[in-house]
């Protein structure tokens, strides 16, 4: 039932714009007597809550002509609008890109309308006509006369009041159409006869009006105005009558006549938990009802898994779309995979549906009887559960005005023409949504958190989020975080779910999908007892469909339906795809396309690929049972191998200079470099890391202790250089355990290492100092005594993160003391680049910035000897900054640009934000403001997408700052010239 909402808001504000401009607090009215005023609050009600620049603002006031010196009248004008506004004057706000006015909900009026409007909206599309009028009438009583009256006119203006006029109209026109079919045609044929005589080309109200006379037993009269509204269309505008006046003048002939039996509303009922695919549906309904007569017919194929709700979402469309097919909706099941129908029986079927009782025997014939039944029909057939295009090439139309409706798991690539709709999981938050509504409202606001987590376990499929709603409805004692916990205690969320379905006959129509048993499900041999379940029933029965070689390629498709699922992360390549099904690109590519074809898994992106996690649930139940433990490690092997390797000649690529240890004799060899150049490499990063991660505890899992070990120690730099270190700590845990299971003491050492340096990057700075000493046993147990130089180095700046740098300085002074006594290597070539980037930052933080100026030239020397692009990179920002620091911008910006762009070269983000922000201190140091202002708003950019939104907060009160400081000379410079254009404006 509809459930109106206030018309005043419940803080006592509002702003009106559906009439002359209004703003009204508790203490009444709050008039604004000057126009230009006027003009300015509707500009801004008009685009809140985007913020508007000072210049657009400018033009809407004097209509795209401001005068010389409007940046100041305007600042002026806001002055006097806050004081005309008094309390409410504080809604007027200065942002950084402009001004803004906020109100909150229920406060606009033309906000309230919409609200009202989708409400009768809604109701209409549920049956609820009733409730429909009261919501439209409540919309439209907010109108006070014609949109911003009283307000000059500029170009936002009138676009603003052109579009509300129209809006105003059709909704007349919705509220007219619900009261005819409410029965109420008497009282509308009044109302109806002024909107046609004040919108004579405007057809709608028109045809509206016939309706209405024919439905009060005035159909000669209906004739006439037809006759009438016809002669004014083709004499005064030189058109014939479009297609819904005429469809309302041959509805009252057919209707006379007689001609016709009564039109077939065959689609099944609807549920009232039908929940979000606004957008496709709207794409759909345009798609069906667009064609012309003559056109071909429209056909839309929905696509999806098992369970997706793909009956109930056709079944919508098609009640939705009802007026649009007068002459019938038919709704025929083609019975799926298990029991695909016969193309003859199902061209029967509709003809009889259509009132045809003798059609001949031959299946050509037949199908001809059934195109010339349907040639000048709207008809819309939903076609259920189809399994290949053959099945229903016999069903479709010759052309419009007849649409067709297919809804199926797999995809018809045989169908030219077709408008492709996939169906996939709803969003978390239409999730809970759709089992807020099936459990009620007060009981979801109680519980809004564990309402979200079961959305999330249900994995935003609408079978399962049946099921798990249905529980709760017929048990209304038990809590929602009950059932998660259940959930999460199974462990596996498809188990979990399946077992509350346990009497699926309780659940009737409400076991799968949005509410309609999808064919399939719940028709299961009472021998099977998992294929009872609603859940797993249509899920099963894909499966179970998925043949050896169908992809015309020799490719176990079942098997390989297993072993992809066993790859970690999200989202897998094709790359992996090959290596779990120790295949060539080409098959394992033949082999993913038929599985993302029958909707057992999704396509994720440009060569990338995903399992609904229910999916992959059944796709691993299978895999346990189907493929034995040596080959489900073989396969596991087989991907974490590939990872490891793939994730090698990355690194290379980010840090080339990266010491070579016994541990590269682990990593896989042969094949083609993967990558062309860095670019690819890092993109290949992002797409996979999320699986790198998970590959570390696989492969351990699995025993093979070597990747496992390896893994971490070629994700370090990247994970690094992306700001994303905080991400290891797990990986490397499990690294440290399998390096010790190894007895590889140098790589437990490295491993501890750098666990520490995670340790560092969250701030635990204790528990990094004792990892540190942690790695020095290992090493001293290997006899390495560089690496034992290299943790107590990393533990000396540890010490100066946690804020103390003058002990940090001694420490790394003594470090550094103690590699140059050690031989030559590689290695000691960077632990001396480090020591000294470290202690000149030492020196710094602990007051000391003239020795710390006295390292830098031996350590860029020594960077650029080493090639240690990241710490050179680092070395030069920090000695641009320090510069700056010490009041000469000047030299600093020059070594910061430089630190710039080696951190753009390696493709370090997380560098490269640093050195922007540095970059625009030296810049406002110098007074080069908008300079300034442009490097941080960049700046702020990498931080907000690195999420790193502590930095980029500061950065908004940085560039907040610098805006603050212009617009105060702005107007200091322009005072005495806004006193003058006020006069001249009022």
């Amino acid at each position: 039932m509809f459930s109106p909402i206030l018309s005043v808001s419940m803080s006592g504000v509002r702003f009106g714009i559906l009439g002359p401009l209004l703003v009204e607090d508790s203490t009444g009215p709050r008039p604004i007597a000057a126009a230009r005023q006027r003009a300015l609050l509707a500009a801004l009600l008009l685009t809140a809550p985007r913020p508007v620049a000072a210049a657009d603002l400018a033009d809407q006031v004097w209509n795209l002509e401001p005068p010389a010196g409007a940046a100041g009248t305007l600042h002026s004008y806001l002055s006097r609008l806050r004081t005309a506004l008094g309390p409410l004057g504080d809604r007027i706000r200065t942002h950084s890109s402009g001004y803004t006015v906020e109100f909150e909900t229920g406060e606009l009026d033309a906000d309230v309308f919409r609200t009202l409007r989708d409400q009768a909206r809604a109701a209409v599309a549920s049956g609820d006509l009733a409730a429909a009028a009261t919501a439209y009438n409540e919309a439209l009583g907010l109108w006070r006369g014609a949109p911003l009256a009283d307000v000059p006119g500029g170009p936002w203006r009138d676009d603003a009041v052109r579009y509300w006029d129209e809006q105003e109209l059709a909704t007349r026109e919705e509220l007219c159409e619900v009261e005819v079919q409410l029965g109420r045609a008497a009282a509308v044929i009044p109302r109806l006869r002024v909107l046609v005589a004040e919108n004579p080309f405007r057809e709608r109200p028109a045809a509206l009006l016939l309706q209405a006379l024919a439905a009060d037993g005035r159909r000669a009269e209906a004739l006439a105005e037809y006759q009438r509204v016809r002669r004014v269309l083709v004499e005064e505008a030189g058109i014939e009558p479009g297609e819904q006046l005429r469809a309302a003048f041959h509805e009252i002939l057919r209707e006379d006549e007689d001609r016709r039996p009564a039109a077939p509303h065959l689609l099944p009922a609807g549920v009232a938990d039908f929940t979000g695919r606004e957008e496709q549906l709207a794409a759909v309904a345009e798609a069906l009802t667009a064609a012309e007569p003559g056109d071909p017919a429209p056909v839309v194929v929905v696509t999806g898994p098992g369970g997706v709700g793909k009956t109930s979402f056709a079944v919508r469309l098609g009640q939705r779309l009802r007026s649009e097919f007068p002459d019938g909706q038919v709704f025929v099941r083609l019975g799926g995979l298990r029991a695909p129908r016969r193309p003859g029986e199902l061209v029967a079927e509709v003809l009889r549906a259509l009132g045809v009782t003798e059609f001949p025997g031959d299946a050509d014939k037949r199908s001809a009887l059934l195109r010339t039944t349907l040639a000048d029909r709207r008809v819309l057939l939903v076609l259920d559960d189809a399994t290949d295009p053959a099945q229903i090439r016999r069903l479709l139309p010759a052309g419009a005005p007849a649409a067709v409706v297919v809804t199926t798991r797999r995809r018809l690539p045989g169908l030219p023409g077709q408008v492709p709709v996939e169906l996939g999981s709803l969003p978390t938050e239409q999730a809970a949504a759709m089992l807020a509504r099936i459990i009620g409202a007060d009981r979801a606001a109680a519980e809004p958190e564990a309402l979200v987590r079961l959305a999330e376990a249900c994995g935003g499929l609408p079978i399962a989020l049946r099921i798990c709603g249905a529980r709760l409805a017929q048990r209304r004692n038990r809590s929602v975080a009950s059932l998660v916990a259940r959930l999460e205690t199974v462990g596996r969320r498809l188990e979990g779910i399946d077992a509350l379905d346990e009497d699926a006959d309780a659940l009737g129509d409400t076991g799968v999908g949005n509410g309609i048993v999808e064919p399939g499900a719940g028709d299961r041999p009472e021998t099977d007892p998992a294929d009872r379940s609603a859940l797993r029933g249509p899920l099963e029965e894909s499966y179970r469909a998925l043949d050896y070689g169908a992809t015309g390629r020799d490719v176990d498709l079942a098997r390989a339906f297993r072993l992809l699922s066993l790859i970690g992360g999200e989202r897998f390549s094709l790359p992996a795809a090959a290596a779990v099904l120790d295949v060539d690109e080409f098959d394992a590519d033949s082999a993913v396309e038929h599985l993302v074809e029958v909707s057992l898994l999704e396509a994720a992106g440009s060569d990338r690929f995903a399992f609904h996690p229910l999916i992959q649930e059944l796709a691993r139940e299978h895999a346990r049972a189907s493929d034995g433990a040596g080959e489900r490690a073989a396969a596991l092997g087989r991907w974490t191998a590939w990872c490891l390797a793939v994730a090698a000649a990355a690194d290379h690529l980010f840090n080339p200079n990266r010491p070579k240890l016994a541990w590269e004799a682990w990593i896989p060899r042969g094949g083609p470099v993967p990558f062309d150049g860095l670019p690819e490499a890092g993109d290949w990063f992002d797409r996979e890391s999320a699986g790198l991660l998970e590959a570390v505890t696989t492969a351990a899992g699995n025993g093979d202790h070597a990747t496992a070990a390896a893994l971490p120690l070629v994700l370090l730099h990247g994970f690094r250089i992306r700001g994303r270190v905080e991400e290891l700590e797990e990986p490397l845990r499990v690294a440290v355990a399998s390096a010790v299971a190894l007895g590889e003491a140098e790589v437990a050492g490295v491993q501890l290492n750098n666990l520490a340096i995670v340790y560092g990057a969250l701030g635990r700075f204790d528990e990094a100092i004792a990892t540190f000493a942690e790695a020095v046993a290992h090493y001293e147990k290997a006899g390495l005594a560089e690496r034992v130089a290299q943790a107590r180095i990393n533990a000396a700046i540890t010490v100066a993160q946690s804020g103390r740098p003058g002990e940090a300085a001694e420490r790394l002074q003594s470090s550094l003391a103690e590699i140059e006594g050690l031989p030559e290597t590689p290695l000691l070539a960077s632990m001396r680049v480090s020591v000294l980037l470290a202690l000149a930052e030492s020196l710094r933080d602990s007051g000391q910035p003239e020795r710390a100026l006295a390292v830098y030239p031996r350590l860029l020397a020594e960077a650029e000897a080493a090639g240690d692009t990241p710490r050179l990179a680092i070395a030069w920002g920090n000695f641009g900054k320090l510069h700056v620091k010490d009041g000469r911008p000047e030299e600093g910006i020059g070594s910061i640009e430089k630190a710039l762009e080696l951190h753009r070269s390696i493709g370090n983000h997380d560098g490269e934000g640093y050195a922007l922000w540095a970059l625009g201190e030296a810049q406002a140091a110098l007074g080069r403001v908008d300079d300034a202002r442009r490097t941080w708003v960049r700046a702020r950019e990498i931080f907000q997408r690195l999420g790193r939104q502590g930095f980029a907060a500061d950065l908004t009160r940085e560039i907040a700052g610098l805006v603050e400081l212009a617009e105060l000379d702005e107007h200091s410079a322009e005072d005495g010239l806004a006193t003058e254009d006020d006069r001249a404006a009022e």
